[in-house]
């Protein structure tokens, strides 16, 4: 399902698939939850040109957020089925109420690692942190979805929710944040140009600082990776700047370029290079659904392999066996310097 777009056929068994997935999430744990996850997340990306995706969400959206709240459940499935979950809302969901309870659910989940009380933030194990850094890049895939004015309204509370996960210990939170708030930056400025959070000195401080940073307590990798995130970020803040990046994908005689011009269309591309992984370049290509997102267009024909590896086969190559070919190869042996070799031999 990863690497084939096997949409005619789900459409005859995605009952079955649907009633796997809701009996794995039930009652499966650990290894069989990530795995539920991670084929309901296969399912409504192969669906997701027809109806029935729609109620197949309906069906799993329910079970998804249970899993992905319940404290007693599998970090590791958690974790996984907050990613689901928001693709799944991404793709299928076409209520604004129903998006709105997803990201609720989503928030519900990283705000337990924004600063308790007394304004410190709290220590989490590294399983945990991955849970909350996932439900934070949920969260952000569903902002994609909400109109502008509506993110406005509430861009001054999640900027600072962000400002705080800033100073996570966890890089992938601290990144995570930054995008944040390169999102909430892009979206409001397109409802008003001129909008500023009331502590932006204090914020591109901070932005700065991460995109410099040269602790020698942080490994080398991460100090690059850190840096090379939050310089996109701060250039999105001060300056409104998009790093635009043009992809090619496709298989081979089907290349097609795709432009990632805004940080939403960045973190839908992530989202699905996550859950894709080998098989990106095929639904791109034929994946009505997934070509929507990026708006490329109707799918091309697909070409039939076993003709194309004829094509490649009826392609005449060059000849070096050929009469000519060898008295020419005789004629510059001849006509070699061979001064290396008299060197070899000179008494």
């Amino acid at each position: 399902m990863q690497k084939r777009v096997m949409t005619v056929f789900l459409l005859e068994h995605h009952q079955t698939f649907s009633d796997l997935v809701e009996r794995s999430l039930r009652k499966g744990r650990g290894p069989e939850q990530v795995a539920a996850g991670r084929l309901a997340s296969l399912l409504l990306l192969s669906l997701s040109p027809c109806s029935e995706v729609e109620e197949v969400y309906q069906t799993l959206s329910p079970l998804l957020r249970v899993a992905v709240t319940d404290p007693a459940g599998p970090r590791e499935g958690r974790t996984e089925c907050a990613h689901t979950l928001a693709l799944a809302t991404l793709l299928a969901c076409h209520d604004l109420g129903q998006v709105t309870s997803a990201m609720n659910t989503l928030h519900s989940v990283f705000a337990a690692s924004l600063p308790k009380g007394n304004g410190e933030l709290p220590t989490h194990p590294p399983a945990l942190t991955a849970l909350h850094t996932a439900a934070l890049n949920g969260f952000c895939l569903l902002l994609c979805l909400m109109a502008p004015a509506s993110v406005y309204t509430m861009a001054n509370k999640l900027v600072k929710e962000m400002f705080d996960l800033l100073g996570s210990a966890d890089l992938d939170l601290r990144i995570q944040a930054g995008e944040a708030v390169a999102l909430l930056y892009e979206s409001t400025r397109t409802h008003d140009p001129r909008y500023r959070w009331t502590r932006e000195k204090e914020l591109c401080a901070v932005l700065n600082e991460l995109a410099t940073d040269s602790h020698k307590f942080r490994a080398k990798k991460d100090r690059k990776q850190q840096r090379a995130s939050f310089r996109d970020v701060v250039r999105a803040v001060e300056e409104g700047e998009v790093p635009e990046e043009s992809v090619s994908v496709g298989p081979q005689h089907q290349r097609q370029e795709l432009l990632l011009d805004s940080w939403s269309l960045k973190l839908q591309y992530q989202a699905l290079c996550r859950v894709l992984t080998q098989g990106l370049s095929t639904h791109i290509t034929f994946n009505a659904g997934v070509r929507d997102m990026f708006s490329l267009g109707p799918p091309p024909e697909q070409i039939d392999r076993s003709l194309a590896a004829l094509a490649r086969r009826g392609q005449k190559k060059l000849n070096r066996e050929s009469p000519a070919s060898k008295a020419r190869q005789m004629a510059r042996n001849k006509n070699r310097d061979n001064r290396a070799a008299a060197k070899t031999y000179d008494d």
